[in-house]
């Protein structure tokens, strides 16, 4: 029986605990369990946009869902629309007052035509008008991961995308997820680089790197940019010292925070040659692909600056050993 466990705290912090519990394909099960943690549940955007798809993949399926220890603690997960999208009935205990602002609920995308409404809609929903740099960070990221999934995923369902920004708690920060339950980066890069079908910790070293997907022109493109965007959100989460995590079949990576504001970042051409990242491997293989990234917005200024010396850097395919200051 396909089932998702979602413990306490599903957050990129705590991907790796998540992403191992829990066995959710099984094509022949008809009936799937998304199994709430019965006290509470801290469930960030990484998390949200996986159950979204999964349950997706469970309607491609005709597979019914059941959500298991739904409670007041739900409340949050209804309130960015989860519960919508896998066509749960719930209605919450008690009547909140909506936060104003600071995420983008769960949204499906499947043409590029939502991807326009989607990018429109950020800076109202996540209250960024008066931070231009912060905003262009979060559309281009937002952008550019949508992108990937409705050009080479192959999901019937397309792209499952969700963000929030949290201004209350240190770091200061927006997170941005996206998934889809499609063809996973192995199978995609495999008829190209055969080599990305040995594992796929191979794929996604792959996919980290500039040049390799051959993606069309996406929101602040030339034509250098072209397969390009995982290395730039990467470098994008590391310019602000935030998390980033690209996870596919059996295997997830995770870049790691930079804590001190002071610190002067390197950014490199290849992902394993960071200094400080997580490599995981899982018994349940993951279908399709998830991309969380964190930007830290008390960290950035000059965006566009920022974004076109990386640019500049990319044609050299090499790594980029240049100390850089975002801030």
């Amino acid at each position: 029986m396909p089932k998702l466990i979602v413990p306490n705290a599903a957050t990129i912090h705590t991907a790796r605990s998540f992403l191992t519990r829990s066995m959710p394909y099984d094509e022949n099960g008809r009936l799937a369990v998304l199994e709430l943690h019965p006290a509470w549940a801290h469930v960030d955007p990484f998390a949200l946009s996986i159950i979204a798809a999964w349950g997706g993949w469970c309607k491609r399926n005709n597979i019914a869902l059941e959500v298991e220890n739904l409670g007041r603690h739900a409340n949050y997960l209804a309130r960015m629309r989860l519960f919508q999208h896998l066509s749960i009935d719930y209605t919450p205990s008690v009547v909140e007052h909506e936060e104003t602002g600071r995420f983008l609920p769960l949204t499906q995308v499947q043409n590029y035509q939502q991807l326009t409404s989607v990018i429109a809609d950020i800076s109202a929903l996540l209250h960024l008008d008066t931070e231009p740099d912060a905003l262009a960070a979060v559309q281009y990221c937002v952008s550019e991961l949508i992108r990937n999934v409705l050009e080479h995923s192959g999901s019937p369902e397309g792209a499952f995308v969700c963000a929030h920004r949290y201004i209350s708690k240190d770091p200061k920060r927006v997170t941005i997820a996206v998934a889809d339950c499609g063809r996973g980066i192995a199978s995609h890069l495999g008829s190209i680089y055969p080599e990305a079908l040995e594992s796929d910790k191979i794929a996604l070293g792959l996919a980290m790197r500039p040049g390799i997907t051959g993606a069309k022109v996406g929101l602040y493109g030339t034509p250098e940019n072209a397969g390009a965007g995982l290395f730039i959100t990467r470098s994008i989460a590391k310019g602000t010292g935030g998390y980033f995590l690209l996870q596919s079949g059996e295997t997830a990576y995770r870049l790691r925070r930079t804590n001190s504001p002071h610190e002067q970042i390197r950014l490199y051409f290849e992902a394993f040659d960071e200094p400080r990242y997580d490599l995981w491997s899982f018994p349940s293989k993951w279908l399709g692909t998830t991309v969380t990234v964190e930007i830290r917005t008390d960290r950035i200024e000059d965006f566009q600056g920022f974004f076109q010396w990386i640019r500049q850097q990319m044609p050299a395919r090499k790594t980029i050993s240049k100390k850089i200051r975002f801030t």
